[in-house]
C-alpha cells in the first residue's frame, strides 16, 4: 500500500474508532463477480446536538429548551436527505471510482442486485441486513457492504457542522468469510466547508442537504482508495463479453437504453459526393459514355483542306 493509501486509511480508522482489516490483492484477485450493497441503519438519523451541546447557541432560544430546539430541528431536516439517496449516493460514488478493474468492472449490475433484495425502485431502503443469500444465483460471489450508522448536525467545538458514521465491509458469500472491514466517518469541517447556521436551517435545510452529499462524496473517495490495494497480481483490462454480467434488456436504467440504442444505429453513409454508386443489384449494363470530339486546333490564320478537291 502507498503511503498516501496508508494515511488515508488510518486517518479512516482514527475517526470511526471501530476494527479495521485491509483487504488483500490476493483475496480481491479471486474475486469475479461482486455486489454492491448500501444501506442506511434504522433511526440512524438525521440527529441534531446543536442546542444541547452548545451553550452559545442554547442562550439564543430564550423560553425553548435545548432539546426542543433540537428535535425541531430534526424534523424539518427529516424531508430533505431520504434514506434512499443517502445509501445510494455511496454505494455509487465509490463504485464509480473503481470500476475500470477488475473485479469491479464484473459487478452485478445494482437494477438485479435491488431487484433481488427487493429494494428496487422504492425510496427507502432496509435499516437491517437482507438476506443476500438471494444474489447468488446472479452470479455474485461477494458483497461490498455499507452502512451508515448515524448522521446530522451537532456542534464540535462551537462550530455547526454536518457529520456522518458508518462501516463498510466485504465478505464472501460461499462462506461468509470477510476480505475488508472499516469503519468511516466525515464532517463538513474536514471536507473544508463553511458553518452552518442553525436557526436559518429551520425555515431553509436546502445546505444540510447539499453538505451531506459533499460529505459522502468525501467518504466514498476514501473507501474507494481502500478497496484499491497495490499488492495484487494484476492483469489487462477485462475483454468484452468475457465473463461480464449484463443487465437484461428490459431492466436497464434510462442511461444503458440510451447507450444500446446508439451502438444498434448503423453508421452514416460514408460515399464521398463525388463518387458513383454502384448499382450491383441490377443486370443490365449501362451504355458506355460517349466521349467528347477533340476541340478543333486549326490556327485562325490557316485555311482548312478539303480532301474532296484537287
Amino acid at each position: 500500500m502507498t503511503p498516501r493509501l496508508a494515511v488515508a486509511s488510518v486517518l479512516t480508522l482514527g475517526l470511526a474508532g471501530c476494527a479495521h482489516a485491509n483487504l488483500e490483492g490476493s483475496d480481491l484477485d479471486k474475486v469475479q463477480h461482486p455486489a454492491f450493497v448500501s444501506r442506511v441503519a434504522d433511526e440512524a438519523g438525521p440527529r441534531v446536538t446543536v442546542y444541547r451541546s452548545d451553550s452559545a447557541q442554547a442562550a439564543k432560544l430564550g423560553a425553548t429548551s435545548p432539546a426542543d430546539a433540537d428535535r425541531k430541528l430534526e424534523e424539518s431536516l427529516k424531508p430533505v436527505l431520504s434514506r434512499f439517496e443517502a445509501a445510494e449516493r455511496l454505494r455509487a460514488h465509490v463504485h464509480a471510482a473503481i470500476q475500470t478493474e477488475k473485479p469491479w468492472s464484473q459487478a452485478v449490475p445494482p437494477s438485479q442486485v435491488a431487484s433481488a433484495l427487493e429494494t428496487f425502485l422504492v425510496q427507502e431502503v432496509p435499516g437491517s441486513a437482507p438476506d443476500y443469500g438471494r444474489l447468488k444465483p446472479l452470479g455474485a460471489d461477494s458483497v461490498v457492504e455499507f452502512v451508515i450508522e448515524e448522521y446530522g448536525v451537532r456542534t464540535e467545538k462551537g462550530v455547526p457542522q454536518t457529520w456522518v458514521r458508518g462501516t463498510g465491509r466485504m465478505f464472501r458469500l460461499g462462506d461468509g468469510g470477510e476480505m475488508w472491514r472499516t469503519g468511516f466517518s466525515g464532517t463538513s469541517t474536514d471536507a473544508g466547508l463553511q458553518p452552518l447556521d442553525p436557526t436559518a436551517l429551520a425555515s431553509n435545510p436546502r445546505p444540510f442537504h447539499e453538505q451531506m452529499v459533499a460529505v459522502l462524496d468525501s467518504v466514498s473517495v476514501r473507501l474507494a482508495r481502500q478497496l484499491s490495494p497495490t499488492n495484487r497480481a494484476g492483469g489487462g483490462p477485462t475483454p468484452p463479453g468475457t465473463g461480464e454480467l449484463r443487465t437484461p434488456v428490459d431492466e436497464r436504467t434510462p442511461l444503458e437504453k440510451e447507450i444500446e440504442k446508439s451502438k444498434s444505429v448503423p453508421p452514416p453513409d460514408a460515399t464521398a459526393p463525388t463518387d458513383v454508386p454502384v448499382d450491383v443489384g441490377s443486370s443490365k449494363k449501362k451504355p458506355p459514355r460517349q466521349s467528347a470530339p477533340p476541340p478543333d486546333a486549326t490556327s485562325p490564320t490557316e485555311v482548312p483542306v478539303d480532301p474532296k478537291k484537287k
